[in-house]
C-alpha cells in the first residue's frame, strides 16, 4: 500500500497543496494507473484498511488538508469510525511528516506548520498510536508529542527496547522513514527535545502487531541489524 507525495502529484496549475515542479508534470496520472489503491475515487488518494488488529488511515498531504476540506471531513470520519475493540491499533500516515530536525530548503521546508495545525488535533483527538511519514530521507523517532512538547516518554522493558504505553494515552508517537533510497539527509547538530533517535543510514521497518504490542524495528539495509527497536503497549 502506498501514499501519493510530491513527486508523484506536485506541478504547476495541478492543485496541489505545493506549487512545485517536482512530479515533472505527470500530476499522479502515472501513479494512480500502476498503484491503484482502494481510494473513494480519482485523484483522491486518500483511504483506510484494516490488516490484523490495525487501521491503517493513509491520507495525501499534496491535496487539501484544511478544515472543512472534503480530505479533512474524510480524515475525521475515518478515525472516529475505528472499532478500537476489533482493530485496537490506529496508524496515521502520509508524504510530508509533521516532526522533522530536517529544516529543509529556505523556499519550501519539509514541515509545513499549517499542515501540523490542522491536521494535528484529530491524530490527538482519535488517540492515534503511530504516525509514519515519509519525504525526509532518513530515519527519526519521536517521543509522544503534540504541539511541539513531549507528553511521555518511553521507558526500558527487559530487553532494554524503549516502550510507551499506552494505557494512559498521552499522544501519537510520529516515525519519519524516508531511508529507502535515495541520497540520505544529514541532520543538525542540535535537535527539539522532542527528537529521540536519529539516524542517517540505508534501511527498512517492519512492524508487528499483537492486540497488546505494536512492535516497529527499523533494519540496516547493509549490515541486516537493528538500528532502533520501539513498541507500544496497552
Amino acid at each position: 500500500m502506498t501514499a501519493i507525495g510530491n513527486h508523484e502529484r506536485d506541478y504547476v496549475a495541478s492543485e496541489s497543496v505545493y506549487i512545485t515542479p517536482d512530479s515533472g508534470g505527470e500530476c499522479g496520472v502515472p501513479y494512480e494507473t500502476y498503484f491503484q489503491m482502494p481510494t473513494p475515487a480519482k485523484d483522491k488518494p486518500w483511504y483506510s484498511i484494516e490488516q490484523g488488529s490495525v487501521h491503517f488511515t493513509v491520507i495525501s498531504t499534496e491535496h487539501d488538508w484544511s478544515q472543512n476540506s472534503e480530505q479533512y471531513e474524510w480524515m475525521k470520519s475515518d478515525m472516529a469510525s475505528v472499532d478500537r475493540t476489533r482493530t485496537p491499533w490506529l496508524i496515521f500516515t502520509g508524504h510530508r511528516p509533521m516532526y522533522s530536525s530536517v529544516h529543509g530548503g529556505i523556499f519550501l521546508k519539509n514541515v509545513d506548520e499549517n499542515f501540523v495545525k490542522n491536521v494535528e488535533p484529530l491524530l490527538m483527538e482519535n488517540k492515534v498510536d503511530l504516525a509514519l511519514w515519509g519525504h525526509v530521507h532518513n530515519y527519526e523517532r519521536t517521543c509522544a508529542v503534540y504541539q511541539k512538547e513531549c507528553k511521555a516518554l518511553p521507558t526500558k522493558d527487559a530487553s532494554g527496547i524503549d516502550t510507551y504505553d499506552n494505557t494512559n494515552y498521552r499522544a501519537p508517537v510520529h516515525a519519519v522513514i524516508g531511508m529507502a533510497g535515495f541520497t540520505l539527509d544529514k541532520f543538525p547538530y542540535v535537535a527539539d527535545e522532542w527528537s529521540l533517535v536519529r539516524t542517517a543510514e540505508f534501511g527498512y521497518v517492519r512492524v508487528h502487531a499483537t492486540r497488546n504490542a505494536l512492535t516497529i524495528e527499523y533494519v540496516n539495509a547493509n549490515t541486516r541489524k537493528l538500528e532502533d527497536s520501539f513498541q507500544i503497549t496497552r
